[in-house]
Order: structure tokens, then sequence, then C-alpha cells
């Protein structure tokens, strides 16, 4: 069960910006649930301005590999390009399901929020879509994710080899400190990362 949304406040905002988003923000063709607006109206992701015309370009989080970035509400549907529709046609995608939304990306690597049952999933992007199980709630997915970024920035130049990839004893701090969030034990941790394919 979710314990809200403050609870991880103070892990993301270290990342930019957070601001009460209203409702209204959302540029969506159906209603956004519930809990997501909870976590625009709680938490806000926001980050800076660099251009008027684009506003506030949302929260990048340093997990190794590319950012994960959580974008401000008003930008979470335009987001959804590439995903439930092409970015160029705008023509419906098959294979994308429609109680899919996407809440932040790696790259072009989605973590999907699941409309019906509130559950976040993450998929690599190419090929047929097969997300795997991140967390039961949107507050504990976030959480965890900004938790990796924390003890990720916290490792230092001295937790990468020659090649640039996590010595073993930096991923298991990373793991350790993941498994301390979520209040489980290392296993659990382990589970929530390769889900997020975060080892490979």
């Amino acid at each position: 069960m979710s314990r809200g949304y403050a609870w991880i406040r103070p892990l993301l905002e270290r990342w930019g910006e957070l601001r009460a988003q209203p409702a209204s923000d959302w540029q969506g063709e159906f209603a956004l649930p519930p809990d997501l607006l909870d976590f625009y109206r709680q938490i806000g992701p926001w980050g800076g301005v660099h251009h008027a015309n684009i506003g506030p370009v949302g929260l990048d989080l340093p997990c190794g590999g590319n950012p994960v970035s959580i974008p401000p509400l008003q930008h979470l549907w335009s987001r959804q390009a590439g995903y439930r529709w092409h970015g160029l046609s705008g023509e419906r995608l098959r294979g994308w399901k429609d109680e899919w939304l996407v809440i932040a990306h790696e790259g072009s690597h989605p973590f999907i929020y699941d409309l019906r049952s509130g559950r976040v999933y993450f998929d690599l992007a190419g090929g047929d879509w097969n997300p795997r199980l991140i967390a039961g709630d949107a507050a504990t997915a976030l959480g965890a994710i900004a938790t990796v970024a924390d003890a990720y920035t916290a490792l230092g130049e001295d937790a990468l080899d020659e090649d640039g990839a996590l010595r073993p004893q930096a991923r298991a701090q990373v793991r350790d400190a993941l498994a301390a969030f979520l209040d489980a034990d290392a296993a659990r941790a382990d589970a929530l990362l390769q889900a997020w394919r975060w080892y490979e």
C-alpha cells in the first residue's frame, strides 16, 4: 500500500524545483487518475525554465547512463509521443495499451503507469512491449528512482572500472540503499533493479 507522496519529497527536491501544479495543467484526452493528480499537487516536478515558450523542463535524475526524466504536468501528455502515437504523423501506434501512461523515461525507455491498477512498470523501447513490474504504486517507483540517483551520485568516479561500468561493490551499495528505502531485503531491491534493467 502506498504511503502517499510526502515521504519521497526530500528525495526529489535535490534534483530541481518542485512546485504544486493544478489539474488544469493536464493536456490529455482523458481524466488523469487522482493518484497522479496528487503527485503533481504535492510534489510537482517543475525543474528549470530555460525558454519561456517551452516552460518548465521537469527533473532529470542521474542514475547511470541516460538520466531519468520526470516531466511537469503540462508536458506529461506530449511525452506520450513515440509510445501512444507516432511523433510525426500522430498515428496511433500498435501494441501500446490504452491504460498505459509514461510518467518518466530513461532516454527512450519508459516508466509506465497503469491507469487501472496504479502499478508502475518499465520496458526497453524497440520491439514488442513487454513491461516488467517496478512497484505497486507511483510513490514507491519514483522514490526508488530518486534513491538510486542519490546512491549512484554519492559513489564518485572511484566506483567505476576502466570500462566506465560500476564495480560490483558499488552496485551492492546502490542495491543496499534501495533496500533500505523499500524497507525490504536485498533480494527485493535486486528484483526491482533487474526489472528496471539497471544492471544491464
